[in-house]
């Protein structure tokens, strides 16, 4: 019942056309399940944080109750923890999504990790 999911979004350009991704892994590090989407034209902060909503959503549709998640944007990482806050409309849309995912998981550790 316990997932690692690891998240990372980009935009050429920013904004710019974007994309978003995410992969599941198992305790064993062994690789559960990948992920992607296209985003249209974004900005690299909007990328990021469909990435990691992307993997959330995964992670509870596949019944996993306990989450790890690493990322390499520290804004969306320090954001989702509280720690700074949010004052983009659209960041504080993804964010609020990202805080409602994560409330649903028994437990929920997010870490930022350097690129």
């Amino acid at each position: 019942d316990s997932v690692t999911i690891e998240f990372d979004g980009a935009s050429k350009g920013n904004p710019g056309k974007a994309g978003a991704g995410a992969v599941l892994r198992a305790p064993d590090k062994s690789v559960l399940c990948y992920l992607r989407e296209g985003v249209g034209t974004a900005s690299n902060n909007v990328a990021e944080y469909r990435a990691l909503n992307l993997g959330l959503k995964c992670a509870l549709e596949k019944g996993f109750t306990n989450v790890r998640v690493q990322g390499d944007s520290m804004l969306v990482c320090k954001q989702v923890q509280d720690a700074w806050e949010t004052k983009h409309p659209k960041m504080a849309e993804l964010c609020n999504q990202a805080k409602e995912l994560k409330s649903q998981f028994k437990s929920f550790d997010i870490q930022h990790v350097d690129r």
